[in-house]
């Protein structure tokens, strides 16, 4: 094949990587419960905070009436020994490798958990597993689990008091890394505790809804994460001049919509979920007559963002003012170019 064939093959692939994917994945739920595959309730599956709602354990502006996002899901307790503590096997829900093991429970408020990075998966998502009573002594940093490796048993650790047994749950994230210069970011923050967990520190990580995403999959309307993410309605758009390409661009080139030059790229056009997840990207260029200096908001979703509560963190909607970028999602830009 002559080379400038080859070239053009490659990107065309490229561009369309984007929008398809071939790789079909199978995952499996992150306990050893088979409740969820059976079409059970929610309040069969989900473990509410002492509110009782079963939605408090959900993804969203769950908690605190609305005012505080939960990134993930609380799987509850199915299985209990004769002290009441929890036995129920958590477990990889596809393969990938671990990332990041923290074994002190006081370092975090996920108490002990688990990182998996699942590279075979596109975009390469990583999964969390929080507030372990134990971890299988096989995990460790570097190691290459299967879907279904056991990583550890359900719990109620946490930085502080433990989570009462009567609501031991597995905290269950799925999600991407916002940077790989997350370390020098946070050592610039006025936080007043040490990073102790480099890039997997729960700031750094975006997730996205298990369940919706589980729910879809059991309802055959997407068969790659990649599909999952493209399904996703934009909440906003902005445009932001860089001739930088990102570390989470690298990381997720599957996100960008077309092929680009480095040494072309004057900026950026980027979509992003209600809850900041900044999911498409397209490059701009001088050829784009992009001259802008500044960041934009080009487009927005109102109805979006207030529906889901989002209008104080990621989009602010002040009436008779122009929208501005709330604090959770200056942060996210703000590391996304660090």
């Amino acid at each position: 094949m002559p080379h400038d064939l080859k070239t053009l093959l490659v990107i065309v692939i490229f561009c369309c990587s984007w929008q398809t994917s071939t790789f079909a994945e199978k995952i499996l739920w992150p306990t050893d419960s088979t409740v969820f595959f059976k079409g059970a309730s929610i309040d069969k599956f989900i473990q509410p905070t002492a509110s009782g709602k079963v939605e408090s354990g959900l993804f969203g502006y769950v908690r605190n009436n609305g005012k505080r996002f939960h990134e993930g899901i609380d799987i509850k307790s199915l299985k209990k020994d004769r002290k009441g503590d929890p036995k129920d096997a958590v477990q990889a829900v596809l393969p990938g490798k671990v990332v990041h093991v923290n074994s002190i429970a006081g370092n975090s408020s996920y108490g002990r958990y688990v990182v998996l990075e699942h590279t075979s998966a596109i975009p390469p998502i990583y999964t969390l597993y929080a507030h372990l009573s134990k971890i299988n002594p096989n995990i460790k940093k570097g190691v290459s689990v299967e879907a279904g490796t056991l990583l550890g048993t359900m719990g109620t650790t946490s930085m502080s008091d433990k989570i009462p047994k009567s609501r031991a749950h597995l905290h269950f994230e799925m999600g991407l890394m916002l940077s790989d210069n997350f370390h020098g970011w946070y050592g610039e923050q006025d936080y007043s505790t040490p990073n102790m967990h480099n890039r997997w520190n729960g700031i750094n990580l975006i997730g996205f809804d298990p369940l919706d995403c589980y729910q879809k999959f059991r309802a055959g309307k997407v068969s790659t994460i990649q599909n999952y993410l493209q399904q996703q309605p934009p909440a906003f758009t902005i445009r932001i001049p860089s001739r930088q390409v990102p570390t989470f661009i690298k990381r997720y080139p599957s996100l960008c919509k077309k092929a680009y030059d480095p040494k072309d790229i004057v900026g950026w056009e980027i979509n992003f979920t209600w809850y900041g997840l900044p999911y498409r990207w397209t490059p701009l260029t001088t050829k784009d007559l992009f001259t802008q200096k500044s960041l934009v908001i080009t487009e927005y979703d109102a109805t979006l963002i207030k529906q889901h509560k989002a209008d104080r963190d990621v989009l602010v909607l002040a009436q008779g003012k122009s929208p501005r970028l709330g604090k959770r999602a200056l942060q996210v830009v703000e590391l996304l170019f660090y």
